[in-house]
């Protein structure tokens, strides 16, 4: 019988009531010990003896309405209870918890020096390099810059150096879907070692070059498309960008933790459940409790609305994008975000992931990156 403790008033009947119904169910203890189960709380954030030590043993707290769910739940031999499933997805969370870099764009208020972190805007490139182009020869635009002097170190990841992703602009972003997304066809990879601020172009030489940036190519297009509708001409769709602005980055070190969309969430889900005794499901994940929001779990990681990081677990819309022949890291990815300041949008809502080997990351051969991009 799990064990439960109780703090702070419960809003709805006095602690001798809940104390009666908790016991047909639970072996209720008056303090907090660490082999307690739940703690059930007014507020978790109150800052009470009972809590602190709760945070500490890493005991499940809940609030007395989430308990009171639990008491009214009725079994089903089918499902995890409210509580199994709570206590598996706290486990797969604390067990399974990877550093990650989270990277915040902000608008740019001015173009940014060329050898800064951005999305979009104008590369750092020089006189002596042939510039990016896909196979069909046509230019490529700066998708994402990441200078790693700003970012904080993760192990095998670059302590400095300068990443560039380039894509073609339209609808495709850069996706080539007969291939398996190694195929740098309509995208490209490119990796500085040493960065030199003294031979970048300058913005009016890149454009004698014939380089624009998504902001310029989409101011464009914006201008075209508004002149068809005027003169009453069908519209086309010569570009498109996941995004038309400059952005600025910074980076701060956070903790990523494993979703639903992962291939080897069912494995962590069952070996939660045998670590608790619990019954083993071919489907664990399908067999979560009903009565609980996932999204509380599985959104936490994105409580401002965004997953643009650097290393860590990567998400999905649709279905596990990673390589299943060989094991790949996160090198970057970025989420479709919307707000006052930033529009960035990959199809419906999408994100995109690019993938390295960790052997090909420690070389530093980002010939071996995989593009993988999916959208509701």
């Amino acid at each position: 019988m799990e064990s439960v403790c109780f703090t702070g008033a419960c809003p709805d009947m006095t602690r001798e009531e809940l104390t009666e119904m908790a016991e047909e169910k639970f072996e209720v203890k008056s303090s907090v010990t660490k082999d307690l189960d739940i703690l059930v709380c007014a507020d978790p954030n109150a800052g009470s003896s009972k809590l602190e030590k709760a945070k500490k043993n890493g005991t499940l707290i809940i609030s007395y309405e989430e308990f009171q769910e639990i008491l009214d739940e009725e079994e089903d031999e089918d499902f995890y209870s409210i509580l199994q499933t709570r206590k598996i997805l706290k486990y797969i969370r604390e067990k399974y918890a990877m550093e990650c870099v989270r990277i915040k764009p902000k608008k740019a208020e001015s173009p940014l020096l060329m050898t800064a972190s951005k999305f979009g805007g104008l590369p750092y490139w020089t006189a002596v390099e042939e510039y990016p182009k896909d196979k069909d020869g046509n230019m490529l635009t700066l998708l994402a810059q990441i200078n790693f002097s700003d970012v904080p170190h993760l192990p095998d990841y670059p302590e400095k150096g300068l990443l560039q992703i380039f894509i073609i602009a339209d609808l495709s972003a850069g996706r080539d879907m007969d291939d398996d997304g190694t195929t740098q066809n309509y995208w490209r990879v490119v990796w500085r070692e040493d960065v030199d601020e003294s031979l970048a172009l300058s913005a009016d030489a890149l454009h004698e070059m014939g380089v624009q940036s998504a902001e310029e190519i989409m101011q464009k297009e914006h201008e075209r498309r508004n002149s068809q509708m005027k003169s009453g001409k069908k519209l086309t769709l010569e570009h498109d960008f996941p995004l038309e602005k400059e952005y600025a980055l910074t980076f701060e070190k956070g903790f990523s933790h494993p979703n639903q969309m992962l291939s080897e969430y069912s494995e962590m889900a069952t070996s939660a459940a045998k670590e608790f005794g619990y019954p083993v499901y071919e489907d664990p994940q399908g067999s979560f409790s009903e009565d609980l929001d996932m999204n509380d779990y599985f959104c936490e990681d994105s409580k401002d609305g965004t997953l643009h990081q650097i290393g860590g677990y990567p998400f999905f819309t649709q279905r596990d994008g990673r390589s299943e022949d060989e094991e790949e890291v996160l090198l970057l990815q970025i989420d479709s975000e919307y707000n006052t300041d930033i529009n960035i949008s990959f199809g419906d809502d999408g994100i995109a992931n690019f993938f390295i080997t960790p052997e090909a990351l420690r070389k530093r051969d980002f010939s071996k990156v995989r593009y993988y991009s999916d959208c509701y």
